[in-house]
């Protein structure tokens, strides 16, 4: 699985007896007090070491216990990270009654209902393990049997899958490698970890220690359920989809993909051509570049770029390769697949140095930045040859090879650019823009503090604020700016409501924006989709097949995904209607969508051409 994704484990603790009205509120991460933990050296060798068992952890248990008491946490992301360390810590002080306590307790709460049913499942197991120091791993297991033995599988299959792919990856080695590409630059940087990193590191020590030891009968129980004919894959997808044909002698429909560039040479024929800047050798629209003829292109700090797709740092060109390996093996593990890649993958993990492992999250870092969006184009774009990609590369984020701060005089380029690039996007013909991103004040903040831009938290909070809120305003007047274009949104990965900590574009209220959010191939709702009433749809961002840069092709799951199937079914209905507005895609697509658990509507493609038909 992705490194950066296995880290949800939430645990309930109860709160102290005060007045929830006089609490001071946690609207966001960076609004937690700036406690520090140090350590005795890099976080990669220290989750593991005595000193941090003895001494760290418990101040990591007394503070997030004082922070969810004293506080009123208004985003359950905050609240999910502090009551999952406490899980961990639970587990490494041998308190297994309290950490299945904790988790009953929690899926109580859950609303997702494969969290609700199996949130936790491996944690479960581990304190049936060391509750049972007699048949510690066959306790293990059996507790994984019982959970899943009256699960439905339509509900927690993809659960259940992610589970699996852990139980094959958690290592010593693989917690030190991916502590050391996501928490040892900043804590160089700051000399100290957050409430938030230490009690990752806590959540790494504790799967690290008691995962392996049991894991063959941990995977087992996993495979043993995973395989059984009864709990096979559901797909309601497949049947949703229009027949090629209806788009035989359609034409082009135009779609922008805006982010920070993808591959244009692995869509021949796809490719849209901007009047404002055709293929003559002259720079017609006076940017700095001769024939940016697919869209403006950009580098991550808002210059003028002749690269349609970032250019690999020298350090990534060098180990290219095993870089597409790591991630396809990633991928290919999440997803229950027995391919070369995904042994591999599994065998590093457990074997790999901590160095080794550390560069491979660096490199993933890179490598997501400048792949991205390939991934999302190909969604878009593959097997549709009456869609045009336009390139929109005009988004001030990436990695070279490490992250790069944005900073305020990236933004100041970012907000001029804008009305050119909806002169642009006007003038080429775009009907519909994909937009599988956000603006967040925390990312900025994030950035400032992790690459040392800042020293200061909170001028760090006060900068990312405003940064975003600068970036807010102008992507909305931007969108009010080009009223027949329909821009597709993805809601987001966080399982809380999209637009509660005032995400742009997610939290727009506007006629030409749909924002979406992901379901499995079953048509349920993903345990990590945004969700609320800014999510007027939902589409697949499970598993969704994928092209990278160069053509390798892998699965990959986010909203990222869910919006460009959104935006490819609305370049269907263009297909067939040209004429429907921005409006009238966004009603055709909600009026067609089948409805499902909590009032979820999951668009479906074939209805909504057949919709547009008559329209």
């Amino acid at each position: 699985m992705k490194r950066w994704g296995v880290l949800a484990l939430f645990a309930a603790v109860a709160a102290g007896a005060v007045d929830a009205k006089t609490q001071p509120v946690i609207h966001a991460p960076s609004d937690l007090p700036d406690t520090r933990f140090v350590l005795s050296g890099p976080a990669s060798e220290a989750f593991m070491s005595p000193t941090f068992l003895r001494d760290t952890v418990p101040a990591l248990r007394q503070e997030a216990e004082r922070l969810l008491a004293t506080y009123r946490i208004e985003d359950p992301a905050v609240t999910q990270r502090l009551r999952g360390g406490l899980i961990s810590i639970a587990i490494l002080q041998g308190r297994p009654a309290d950490a299945r306590r904790l988790i009953a307790e929690q899926r109580a709460l859950e609303i997702k209902p494969q969290l609700k049913a199996i949130g936790f499942l491996t944690s479960d197991a581990i304190a049936a393990e060391l509750a049972s120091p007699d048949r510690p791993c066959a306790a293990a297991g059996d507790q994984i049997a019982a959970l899943l033995k009256n699960a439905d599988p339509i509900v927690v299959r993809d659960e259940v899958l992610v589970r699996y792919a852990r139980s094959q990856t958690d290592s010593v080695g693989f917690y030190a490698g991916t502590a050391g590409g996501m928490i040892d630059p900043e804590q160089k940087v700051r000399g100290s970890v957050d409430i938030l990193q230490g009690l990752l590191l806590a959540t790494f020590r504790a799967q690290a220690t008691y995962m392996p030891p049991c894991r063959a009968q941990i995977a087992t129980a996993l495979k043993t359920w995973l395989d059984a004919p009864a709990n096979l894959p559901v797909d309601v997808w497949r049947a949703r989809l229009p027949r090629p044909e209806l788009f035989a002698t359609s034409k082009p429909v135009t779609v922008a993909i805006w982010e920070s560039g993808f591959d244009t040479s692995l869509f021949p024929g796809q490719m849209a051509v901007d009047p404002a800047e055709p293929l003559d050798g002259k720079d017609n629209d006076g940017n700095g570049i001769v024939d940016d003829v697919n869209g403006p292109t950009y580098d991550y700090n808002i210059r003028p770029t002749q690269a349609a797709l970032p250019v690999a740092s020298p350090w990534l060109a060098a180990r290219l390769g095993l870089q597409m390996a790591v991630e396809k093996g990633q991928l290919d593990l999440n997803y229950g697949a027995d391919t070369p890649e995904a042994r591999f993958f599994a065998l590093r993990a457990r074997e790999a140095s901590t160095q080794e492992q550390t560069d491979d999250v660096r490199g993933e870092t890179e490598f997501m930045a400048r792949t991205h969006a390939t991934w999302v184009a190909s969604v878009v774009a593959d097997d549709a040859p009456f869609i045009r990609l336009y390139n929109a590369n005009v988004y001030p984020y990436g990695a070279n090879p490490d992250a790069m701060p944005v900073l305020e005089a990236d933004i100041d380029r970012w907000i001029a650019a804008m009305p050119r690039l909806a002169s642009r996007l006007k003038g080429g013909g775009v009907r519909i823009v994909n937009m599988s991103w956000e603006i967040k004040a925390d990312e900025f903040t994030d950035l400032l503090l992790s690459t040392g831009a800042e020293a200061d938290a909170d001028k760090a909070k006060l900068r990312g604020e405003a940064m975003a809120s600068r970036m807010r305003a102008a992507l909305w007047a931007f969108i009010q700016s080009c009223p027949d274009i329909l821009f597709v949104a993805s809601a987001g990965n966080a399982n809380q409501l999209a637009g509660a900590t005032d995400a742009s574009p997610q939290s727009f209220d506007l006629p030409n924006i749909l924002v979406v959010g992901a379901t499995g191939m079953n048509g349920r709702p993903t345990s990590f989709t945004s969700f609320g009433k800014f999510v007027k749809v939902y589409a697949p961002g499970e598993g969704i097949t994928v092209r990278a840069p160069g053509g390798m092709v892998m699965r990959a799951s986010g909203t990222s995904f869910s919006a460009p199937l959104t935006a490819r079914a609305a370049a269907q209905m263009l297909a067939v209607c040209p004429g429907l507005t921005p409006s009238q895609l966004i009603a055709g697509l909600i009026a067609t969508a089948s409805v499902g658990e909590g009032d979820l509507k999951l668009i479906d493609p074939s209805r909504a051409v057949a919709w547009a038909t008559e329209h």
